[in-house]
């Protein structure tokens, strides 16, 4: 049974320091710093009451409304960082789900939690500023590279959940799981058997064939998984 061990929300606040010289240290704005809620909390089609994105080009909107993670990875994040205890919301998702991974997880599935009825529409693609949260510059490529990305829903029934409520499949997919996805991403060339199947994805957003050919080309840049 698949549990909502944690809902965080959070605003967008500045850190860092005008004159540092590491640059995991300079200025930056970020909501990824997120506290986990006791009551339920309502979320609409652009998410959670009282959540907030800094950077709307990359994060938020319908299709990237609600983020999620699993529990089940936070042990293996604790090994790559060297910390023990990691907080709920250590990769600024919005909800700490156990019972469920990308290997599980389809694009497309529909999830119950509460009220909030949830379809997942695609993975996270790295993000630069969890390096810079936990101070580690290979953070984003470590998570390009093992695919433990976590996964973005869209609401389809605007609802309310709160911590401890189960997570219930209404409807699977059976399509490409999230881990496939970012298989196919980080190493297209490699995993061609699985593009038949990728490019039927009707709810995966149209950019990530694109990205997929650059990656295919040879030709994607990824400097913004290090752009510190």
């Amino acid at each position: 049974m698949a549990i909502l061990k944690a809902l965080l929300i959070g605003g967008v606040k500045d850190y860092g320091f005008e004159f540092a010289k590491d640059t995991l240290n300079k200025p930056w704005k970020t909501a990824m710093f997120k506290s986990a809620q006791t009551g339920e909390v309502f979320a609409n089609e652009l998410g959670f009451v009282g959540d907030s994105v800094a950077d709307r080009k990359h994060h938020g909107g319908v299709k990237k409304a609600i983020f999620a993670n699993s529990y089940e990875n936070y042990a293996e994040w604790e090994k790559f960082l060297e910390f023990k205890n990691l907080p709920f919301g250590a990769m600024g998702e919005n909800l700490t789900i156990s019972g469920l991974d990308e290997n599980s997880v389809c694009v497309g599935d529909i999830h119950q939690i509460g009220t909030l009825i949830l379809r997942v529409t695609q993975p996270r693609k790295p993000c630069f500023k969890l390096s810079k949260r936990w101070l580690n510059e290979d953070m984003a490529s470590e998570i390009f590279k093992t695919g433990r990305t976590g996964w973005y829903y869209e609401v389809l029934k605007a609802g309310s959940c709160k911590a401890g409520d189960e997570i219930r499949v209404v409807k699977a997919q059976n399509s490409l799981s999230i881990m496939q996805i970012n298989r196919l991403f980080y190493a297209p060339n490699e995993n061609l058997e699985l593009m038949e199947r990728f490019l039927a994805l009707e709810v995966l957003p149209s950019t990530w064939h694109d990205d997929i050919k650059r990656r295919m080309d040879g030709v994607y840049d990824t400097s913004y998984m290090r752009n510190l």
